[in-house]
């Protein structure tokens, strides 16, 4: 973060997920005592000395943003959430089956596929469509279809269609008053899905990993119960729920140059994560022309072809004895 587009904010703290013995991922960190890759071993955790459940949850409106670690707090939401199986390779993604739009389908499979991922991102403005075939998973790119409907003047919301555990339909609406970007492989559930529900990360179990979504409680008020215990030890709120700390974050809408600087350092960030992941046979494959999209994170690009903004969620956290208070951006999209 050495941009002067970063003087506001001292780093990013990604909150993605990669399980390799060497990822950097945060979260893994957080949640288990020993990371041998690292050589840390017996982590000091606060209280009864347990790592944080490997839970966490967020949602927002438009102008802060509440995340909950190790579950959720029951008063946020309105109802019980829908859990779906966690899909894709090192995102939060759960398979989307179908996307309408005043009727008209915008995933039309091809070679006998049946969904794609979706990914949710909190750092991504945008809904995300791709706009090609991506290498054959469609018959023509979703994004095209939407603009060629919208270009008829047609104001409709876009319905996604995903299953629960139980195999069970479930159709989410996103308005179309939320904008709609263009990307070349990816579909990023951003910004619009945080603000609309409270979206729950669920990695207790490796090996059935879940996300989970439902509708926030109109009569939670966020950022009215968040722990500041962090900074100031022993302040927590009264009330508060066993197990589940909750933090307060700032919604910050930015521009295409702090767009841009951010992107780069993203960038690096997932090229530091696939060195540390890869072994050297690995790295090479890396570096050679042929390598495919959807094998390294170091080529995949979450940014919008015509993004010209971003949302960020800053929170402040402390490291140190005195705690020293640092604000970062909180992104559920890098590690």
């Amino acid at each position: 973060c050495n941009s002067a587009s970063f003087d506001d904010v001292d780093g990013i703290l990604g909150f993605g997920w990669a399980d390799q013995a060497r990822s950097a991922a945060l979260l893994k960190t957080l949640t288990q005592a020993d990371r041998p890759g690292w050589d840390i071993s017996g982590q000091p955790f606060a209280g009864d000395g347990t790592p944080m459940p490997r839970r966490f949850a967020f949602t927002a409106n438009n102008e802060l943003g509440e995340l909950h670690l190790g579950g959720y707090d029951p008063a946020i939401v309105q109802s019980e959430p829908v859990m779906m199986r966690m899909t894709g390779r090192n995102v939060y993604g759960i398979d989307i089956h179908s996307i309408t739009y005043g009727g008209v389908e915008l995933l039309n499979f091809d070679s006998g596929k049946t969904s794609f991922v979706g990914e949710f991102d909190s750092g991504t403005t945008c809904l995300l469509l791709p706009n090609t075939d991506v290498k054959g998973n469609f018959t023509e790119g979703p994004f095209g279809i939407l603009a060629a409907e919208q270009a008829k003047g047609r104001k409709y919301p876009l319905v996604y269609h995903t299953r629960d555990l139980d195999g069970n339909v479930h159709k989410y609406e996103m308005s179309f008053r939320e904008c709609v970007e263009p990307t070349d492989e990816t579909m990023i559930l951003g910004d619009p899905w945080f603000r609309k529900f409270v979206v729950m990360h669920d990695l207790e179990d490796l090996h059935d990993k879940k996300m989970g979504l439902a509708p926030r409680a109109e009569s939670y008020q966020l950022g009215a119960t968040t722990d500041r215990s962090i900074l100031t030890p022993g302040h927590a709120p009264a009330g508060q729920l066993a197990g589940v700390s909750k933090v307060h974050a700032v919604r910050k809408v930015r521009g295409g140059a702090f767009t841009q600087a951010l992107k780069e350092t993203k960038r690096g960030m997932a090229a530091a994560s696939d060195l540390h992941e890869q072994g050297d046979a690995e790295i090479s494959k890396l570096a050679s022309p042929t390598t495919s999209l959807s094998t390294s994170t170091l080529r995949v690009d979450k940014v919008a072809v015509k993004s010209q903004s971003m949302v960020t969620y800053n929170i402040q956290l402390a490291i140190g004895t005195p705690p020293q208070p640092l604000d970062v951006i909180f992104d559920t999209g890098s590690f």
